[in-house]
């Protein structure tokens, strides 16, 4: 299913019939404009059927989007536009359409092409499912939730956050934290100038950051491996029953504490710097901040 919610020319115009590929639907366009700070507000909202399975693809720019899955039957897009010109939001295209392998691709078309300064959106979807989720945005945050598969998420200036994803995340951002929570599978997260905080991890982990702390736990079973790097931070690592490997802790300016590893046995240590060796596994771990100390702990 096709559908483009695009804005009549007329502005009093309340609701528009979409035909798209054979298919009649009527789509409710929920209007409000509003001056603040010089700023215009306009809100267009669609359905879409859900179909079992499929992925799912939001662009965006200078704006926020939210994924959360929801106890419903079909898909609810929301997305409010805003600028400084009420007329080139008039024209501006919301679209929804499925691909020919029947994911959904949701983006906003601007008149001429392009985005205006000052111009941007808010994309909120409310869907019972998505398998493999694909995010770029740009001055906003990302927020998804109960979705599946590969979730693949970027953005700038923006904070991302994942809560229950039965599936790898693989994400990146600037100015902003990453927080996660509940991930099945492998999760790859890179920012800057912003925190990291990932609990109760199911799989490896790889996390890097600047100026900001972490603080990563593992559910019991979880092997790892783990790898933090992260500057002018603290680190702080909770282990779960099962992981195994070395582990490799380095600050340059602060202080090393292991707690609770009773399985563990020392390799080598410093003022600086601890290796240890956890099970039989020789996978490499390794925590490294500078600025900060570094803290890891049993469960």
């Amino acid at each position: 299913m096709n559908s483009v919610l695009n804005r009549p020319r007329r502005k009093s115009s309340r609701n528009m019939l979409v035909l798209s590929s054979g298919l009649l639907a009527t789509l409710p366009l929920a209007a409000c404009s509003s001056t603040w700070a010089k700023n215009y507000r306009e809100v267009r909202t669609l359905q879409i059927p859900h179909i079992a399975g499929t992925a799912l693809g939001v662009e965006n720019a200078n704006g926020a989007v939210e994924v959360l899955s929801r106890d419903r039957e079909d898909i609810s897009i929301e997305v409010t536009l805003y600028g400084p010109d009420l007329e080139r939001l008039h024209f501006a295209n919301v679209n929804a359409i499925r691909q020919g392998d029947e994911s959904l691709r949701v983006w906003v078309d601007w008149p001429g092409g392009k985005r205006e300064k000052n111009e941007g959106a808010a994309i909120s979807i409310n869907t019972p499912g998505a398998e493999n989720v694909h995010i770029r945005t740009t001055n906003g945050r990302v927020i998804t939730q109960g979705l599946g598969g590969r979730a693949d998420i970027q953005t700038t200036n923006g904070s991302i956050r994942v809560d229950t994803h039965d599936g790898e995340v693989h994400t990146s951002s600037t100015n902003g934290n990453f927080d996660a929570e509940h991930v099945s599978g492998e999760i790859e997260a890179f920012t800057s100038n912003g925190r990291i905080n990932i609990i109760d991890a199911f799989g490896p982990i790889r996390a890097e950051s600047t100026n900001g702390s972490a603080f990563i736990s593992t559910t019991h079973g979880n092997s790892g491996p783990i790898r933090v790097r992260t500057t002018n931070g603290n680190v702080t690592l909770d282990l779960g029953e099962g992981f195994e490997g070395v582990l490799k802790c380095d600050t340059s300016n602060g202080k090393i504490q292991v707690i609770n590893l009773e399985s563990s046995r020392l390799i080598e240590s410093s003022s600086r710097r601890v290796e240890l060796k956890i099970g039989q596994s020789s996978e490499v771990s390794a925590v490294r901040t500078s600025n900060g100390s570094v803290r890891v702990r049993g469960r």
